[in-house]
């Protein structure tokens, strides 16, 4: 405590004399136009009957008759500390501060302003002590009965206002509820003085099964798979085109003779033609095969991507517009993991972050 009370005293005694030197007086006031003589004369006229309504306890009048007075002319010294004094004295410190402030700046470093300057050198700082000290406010809108209120990590009873002063700082603040989702809010910062609003909002636990869901990924799945079967089905009536073809010219694998006299080759015969007949017979062949291969292939990753369409639409993500929650569909979670032959790999996680 000994240590503490010293090290304050040393911070005091630093802010006043960085009050001395950084509020510095003006030097020498400038010569005032014919306008700004006028205004203030005009202010001065209402400052003096400030005075008059401080002195007789009216400090509400004469808290307006010095603002008055300060708007006609903002560069007098006197005004500043009369407003200074009256809202010092109606406890509203945060203006007092102000001006203190601007009377520190205004009134000259001479005699006649010296024990005003030192006065108020002394109450600024006490001002800003008190400043200093003054307690936040936190202020609960929507905390409903029955509600569980958790500060810093402290159970905490809200007054009739749903108020709790705290110390000027950072507070975690929680509150729970049967049947309700909990209401956190990690880091509140709040200023000496200052009251922080702060709007609680319980919400249901959301039921997955009620929320639409969120089909893109089946149907991008179930037209890939569609264009896979229709092509495999294209390839198959090709592949059977190319096959009743093949039959009618080469039946059981020979050439008919109406193919062969087409080309001019005999049964058994060498002729240029009969190698002509030949080869078509190959190009049918490959043909058939092409084609017959390519609808399997079509089919085969038709049926896989039938099968990846069931799977999306029954893994297919819920949407939830709700604004405490966070979806994130599976396919989109991809995470790269080391794997024995050290290149990495792939994984799926689906993840509902609320």
């Amino acid at each position: 405590m000994a240590r503490n009370g010293t090290r304050i005293a040393l911070q005091l005694a630093l802010t006043a004399l960085l009050l001395l030197g950084a509020l510095p007086a003006q030097a020498q006031p400038t010569a005032l136009t014919t306008d700004q003589a006028h205004a203030r004369d005009e202010a001065i006229e209402i400052f003096n009957q400030g005075k008059a309504a401080f002195k007789a306890g009216d400090y509400d009048a004469a808290q307006q008759l010095f603002l008055k007075a300060w708007g006609k002319f903002d560069r007098e010294p006197l005004i500043a500390l009369a407003l200074a004094k009256a809202y010092d004295r109606a406890a509203n410190l945060d203006k007092a501060q102000i001006y203190y402030e601007a009377f520190l700046r205004l009134a000259p470093v001479e005699k006649d302003f010296a024990k005003d300057r030192e006065q108020t050198v002394k109450r600024l700082l006490e001002v800003k002590a008190l400043l200093a000290s003054r307690p936040g406010v936190l202020k609960f809108q929507g905390l409903p009965s029955g509600a569980h209120l958790v500060l810093d990590d402290v159970p905490a009873d809200p007054d009739t206002n749903g108020e709790i002063k705290v110390t000027a700082g950072t507070h975690a603040v929680r509150v729970t509820m049967d049947k309700r989702e909990p209401f956190v809010r990690p880091a509140v910062s709040v200023a000496a003085g200052e009251t922080k609003i702060i709007d609680v909002v319980l919400m249901a636990p959301v039921d997955p099964s009620t929320l639409p869901r969120d089909y893109t990924l089946t149907w991008i799945l179930g037209s890939s798979a569609a264009a896979a079967l229709l092509t495999g089905g294209v390839f198959g009536i090709l592949t059977l085109e190319r096959t009743d073809a093949y039959n009618q010219r080469w039946p059981n694998g020979s050439a008919s003779k109406e193919t062969l006299a087409e080309f001019g080759c005999t049964i058994g015969g060498t002729e240029p033609g009969c190698v002509n007949a030949i080869a078509e017979g190959n190009n049918f062949v490959k043909q058939i095969e092409f084609r017959r291969n390519a609808m399997f292939i079509s089919f085969g990753v038709g049926a896989a991507l039938t099968a990846a369409t069931i799977v999306a639409a029954v893994k297919a993500p819920t949407i939830d517009k709700s604004p405490n929650a966070q979806l994130k569909p599976w396919w989109q979670d991809l995470r790269a993991y080391p794997t024995l032959d050290g290149h990495g790999g792939a994984g799926a996680s689906v993840s509902i972050a609320f």
